[in-house]
């Protein structure tokens, strides 16, 4: 995916939703502080943006949240046309299913487009720190061969991983039931072992 990708989708989920703004989880939200260009090949192989509607941030579970993101998936997600016009999708996400770091929303990341509305559009990325913390969490193979890469190319560094987990703590959302412990160890002990990578960088 590169960034023009990311905007038409960002354009398509706002006219979509009839709002003026997206938040922009999942690994594509890279994109939202870096050009293709600047980021190692596996960072941008994912044709998926997971989208949430940013007017759905106080009550993530509502109906009315829940539809909008019905919605997102039926008229923008996989094998839609906007997929098979664009090769590119919309995966409408919930956002108490993402764990973050503590106050993950004031660190986003603003890609405004202008699409010919009155105020134009944005979508609101994840800082790339926190992008990497989320995915360290989660823990799974591709996860694990995302951070690396952004940390084996410089983008960034373990240290500033693991320093993001120590000063603001994680958001658990209400849905987590897996232990929380042993989720948060696991990633420590992986992040420690890509230190090595850093070279004085972080």
């Amino acid at each position: 995916m590169n960034r023009e990708e990311l905007e038409q989708v960002i354009k398509a989920a706002c006219a979509n939703l009839d709002e003026g703004q997206v938040i922009v989880f999942g690994s594509q939200s890279i994109l939202g502080t870096y050009d293709e260009t600047e980021l190692p090949e596996y960072a941008t192989l994912s044709r998926e943006v997971d989208v949430f509607p940013r007017s759905g941030i106080d009550a993530p579970a509502s109906p009315a949240v829940v539809e909008k993101i019905l919605m997102l998936n039926g008229h923008l997600g996989e094998g839609s046309p906007f997929h098979e016009s664009f090769g590119v999708y919309v995966e409408g996400i919930h956002k108490d299913v993402v764990v973050l770091p503590k106050q993950w929303d004031n660190r986003l990341v603003a890609v405004k487009v202008e699409d010919g509305s009155e105020y134009g559009r944005t979508g609101f990325c994840l800082d790339p720190v926190d992008l990497c913390v989320s995915k360290a969490i989660a823990g799974r193979e591709k996860d694990r061969v995302f951070v690396a890469a952004l940390v084996e190319d410089g983008i960034v560094t373990a240290t500033q991983i693991l320093g993001r987990i120590d000063d603001y703590g994680i958001e658990w959302p209400d849905s987590y039931d897996a232990d929380k412990d042993v989720a948060l160890g696991r990633a420590r002990n992986w992040l420690a072992g890509l230190e090595k990578f850093d070279d004085g960088r972080g």
